[in-house]
């Protein structure tokens, strides 16, 4: 017979500061953000970096108002959940940084030295763990609407018919259905106003892959019933041949929100999502996990294995759009670094 457990003493937190500190530390992880020395365009984030305050801003930040309001609420026993709190605080801001700035979260963490490659300033983006099978992450307002319209804008006076790389069999005849949107290429060095550079720094420094390895932006257009059908990024010896430079990872960058349709799809998600492998239909958008675009958000997922090899499970595709205009841009990160950035 299983001997009873002797009663806890009773602790001497109260349930109400129990809960407002439960919420102070949901708050504090998710505003740990991207401050930064990065190029900033006109229309880009305030970033924060050496000229952190010595001290917490005397203003109320927005841990203390909605800590207070967490109380208040439990005091009235009418608790709103976290997950409402902070989907009321976040909103009052635009990007990750400016949460940070208002906060001052890292004000009595400055910065330490750094190597000759290295930076004064902390990195850090919000992101949620959407597989590990295959490796991929969202990372929330990752851009700001004004670089989205920035970029929108530059690609609009260049949209051509989006290609295909061929592989053994493939003709423009047998592929014509398989990508049908309009994209243009598109370097930093096209770009004066910096906005471009800004963005592609800033994939090097959550990616942790230098800026050479970056092939150019690819921005794409996807308007009613446009699609491309599943695929691979990378390029698997056995279909293309020998390769000199792979690319490894794909950051997929949503410039503007779809009404409807438009989803990034996974069809081969799960550990033991390569079972579905031999019956798998391209077109499919009913399987896996599917990704929703929304204005600045980024996807970042990765094409190859810890090991190098191609990840079978990094198969996706972009589903049809129903309602409105998807616009989408693509960096495409190699094992290599090559062009002007090396």
């Amino acid at each position: 017979m299983a001997t009873p457990k002797s009663k806890s003493p009773r602790s001497g937190l109260s349930p109400v500061l129990a809960l407002a500190l439960v919420i102070v530390a949901f708050f504090a992880g998710r505003f740990i953000t991207l401050p930064g020395e990065l190029p900033v365009p006109s229309n880009g984030p305030t970033v924060v970096g050496d000229d952190l305050p010595a001290a917490p801003v005397e203003r109320r930040s927005a841990l203390e108002t909605a800590a207070e309001g967490a109380v208040n609420a439990a005091a009235q026993a009418e608790v709103a959940s976290p997950e409402a709190l902070l989907l009321a605080e976040a909103a009052t801001y635009e990007t990750a940084e400016a949460a940070l700035e208002a906060t001052g979260f890292l004000a009595d963490r400055p910065p330490q030295g750094h190597g000759e490659t290295g930076h004064s300033f902390y990195t850090v983006q919000p992101m949620q763990q959407l597989s590990l099978h295959p490796r991929a992450y969202l990372m929330p307002r990752f851009l700001t609407q004004g670089q989205c319209d920035h970029v929108i804008a530059m690609a609009t006076k260049r949209l051509a018919p989006s290609g295909l790389a061929f592989k053994a069999g493939d003709t423009a005849e047998n592929t014509r259905d398989i990508r049908t949107s309009s994209g243009t290429f598109m370097s930093r060095h096209e770009d004066p106003d910096g906005v471009l550079a800004f963005i592609e720094d800033k994939i090097a420094m959550v990616t942790m892959v230098p800026v050479g390895h970056g092939e150019p932006f690819n921005v794409l257009r996807y308007e009613l019933n446009q699609h491309y059908d599943s695929h691979y990024d990378s390029f698997s010896e056995e279909e293309y041949g020998p390769q000199t430079s792979q690319r490894i990872a794909t950051v997929l960058l949503y410039l503007a929100d779809v009404e409807d349709g438009g989803e990034t799809v996974f069809l081969l998600e799960g550990k033991d999502g390569l079972a579905r492998l031999a019956t798998i239909d391209y077109k499919a958008c009913d399987t896996g996990i599917k990704v929703k675009p929304r204005q600045g958000d980024a996807l970042l997922f990765w094409s190859t294995a810890v090991n190098g090899t191609v990840d079978k499970h990094s198969l996706h595709g972009g589903c049809p759009v129903v309602a409105g205009t998807k616009w989408a841009m693509t960096k495409w990160i190699r094992n290599t670094c090559f062009g002007r950035m090396c």
